[in-house]
């Protein structure tokens, strides 16, 4: 029976989501409301406050979706630690540029708010990330002398960052440079010497 009502609870927060990125492309992240969303979902405004307790928490969950969008897709690679953190950093990237104007708008709101929602947001890509890394380095590509969590921490914080710097001024091609050069910066430390 629990097995049931996950798969049903999960359904629903899919179609939270799925309805909330339909209605804030369509219309944008201020003109959409909470009830707004609830009715696209067909589910009450309380269900909604259930699974998001904010409009900006859909982030966590739409970089959730983005995580494992990645970690399926690197399931086909045969390629090594490195090759691997580029290929994430070009998939997250991909990701968002497919729904910039929207989720600059709720990265803004989310920093605006007290950070936690921006950091937490970041917690299944940091995840997938140290998963990366701690392969690099059991096969010795990857130097040992740094964890895997503190690496990930720090790649993906700078992503982050980045992320903050794009949703305030909108320059793409300086949040994928950035990105590009925390990657360069990160993984120079965390090579074998």
């Amino acid at each position: 029976m629990s097995g049931r009502r996950e798969r049903k609870k999960g359904e629903t927060r899919a179609r939270i989501l799925n309805a909330a990125i339909a209605l804030m492309t369509e219309r944008g992240y201020d003109a959409v409301k909470v009830e707004d969303i609830a009715a696209r979902a067909d589910v009450a405004n309380a269900t909604f406050f259930l699974h998001f307790p904010t409009k900006a928490s859909l982030l966590s969950a739409f970089n959730e979706r983005v995580a494992q969008s990645i970690a399926d897709r690197l399931e086909g690679f045969s390629l090594g630690a490195v090759e691997k953190l580029e290929l994430v950093r070009a998939l997250v990237l991909d990701e968002w540029g497919r729904h910039g104007d929207l989720l600059r708008r709720i990265v803004a709101d989310a920093a605006t708010q007290d950070g936690a929602g921006l950091i937490a947001s970041s917690e299944s890509l940091a995840r997938l990330v140290a998963d990366v890394v701690r392969e690099g380095q059991q096969t010795d590509e990857l130097s040992t002398e740094f964890s895997a969590d503190l690496v990930a921490t720090a790649l993906v914080s700078a992503w982050r960052a980045s992320t903050l710097q794009w949703a305030a001024t909108g320059d793409s091609a300086a949040a994928r440079r950035a990105n590009r050069e925390a990657l360069d910066l990160i993984l120079k430390g965390a090579l074998p010497r």
